[in-house]
């Protein structure tokens, strides 16, 4: 299994001080992470707010972060701000594609080159790989194959949204499930944002939260689009974060809403138009 993922992008951090500098940035403990070992981050502003959405993988010195695309060059900009007088090499991959892959596949050993990223719950991981990406400059981002379209929806399922301009800095990490995936950790030290992140840990006091919409009709509301979720007769706003439609399986829409999470949601509306949920 080789599956293009033409909507993720990857930095490389290396240098003596790269595991520290990335540890001190991100809410993951990067400094724990061993030797092909990878986990899930968030980078966040000093609000609290989600920049970004990383999966950082270490390859023996080396660090690679994936994350969106569409955000690559302006988190690499910013932390490149903040990399001073250590002794750290940012680096956007531009001759680097993204793919997802079976990590049982035998054939990842012999690919010369490239590296498999562990995607973190799962035996699947995204591979970069020394190519020249087709570049998409369609409004929307890169058109999705099927097969790409399906990998998405896994991700979606899972609360996997890699964020992109429009919803970059629109939530905490707790609104979007980030720290229920693995890319929140509670028992690390200060990073940007930690302070308020921790506070609503430990308080319990999140009025939004996330949660994934299945119908079988075809429909992908742009991020941070407005909808309406109803529960009977109840009606309850939510913005749209991310969304995927398949041919076969219908679509999946991933939102965050003040709605309480143990109440079900049996159809939504988004431009006039009704949505049943599966």
């Amino acid at each position: 299994m080789n599956i293009a993922i033409p909507y993720l992008s990857a930095l490389r951090f290396s240098g003596e001080d790269a595991t520290e500098f990335l540890h001190n940035q991100l809410s993951a403990d990067v400094l724990g992470l061993a030797n092909g070992e990878s986990t899930f981050a968030c980078y966040c502003e000093p609000k609290g707010r989600v920049l970004a959405l990383m999966l950082v993988g270490r390859v023996d010195d080396t660090h690679f972060v994936i994350l969106s695309g569409s955000l690559a060059d302006t988190i690499a900009a910013r932390l490149k701000i903040y990399v001073m007088r250590a002794k750290v090499s940012i680096e956007v991959l531009g001759q680097y594609s993204v793919s997802g892959v079976q990590l049982d596949d035998e054939a990842l050993a012999n690919t010369p080159g490239s590296f498999a990223i562990k995607v973190p719950g799962s035996n699947t991981g995204l591979m970069l790989a020394e190519t020249t990406p087709t570049v998409d400059d369609s409004v929307g981002g890169p058109v999705m194959d099927e097969r790409t379209a399906a990998w998405k929806a896994s991700e979606v399922q899972r609360g996997i949204v890699w964020l992109d301009p429009a919803s970059s800095t629109q939530f905490l990490p707790q609104m979007l499930g980030f720290d229920q995936i693995g890319a929140v950790n509670f028992r690390k030290g200060c990073y940007p944002g930690q302070e308020i992140v921790a506070r609503i840990h430990y308080l319990g006091k999140v009025k939004r939260h996330a949660r994934c919409l299945h119908t079988e009709i075809s429909v992908e509301p742009l991020p941070m689009a407005k909808i309406k979720m109803y529960d009977g007769e109840d009606e309850y706003d939510a913005l749209v974060v991310d969304s995927v439609s398949q041919e076969q399986a219908g679509s999946f829409v991933f939102v965050v809403s003040r709605m309480d999470p143990e109440l079900a949601v049996d159809h939504f509306d988004y431009q006039q138009q009704s949505y049943p949920l599966i």
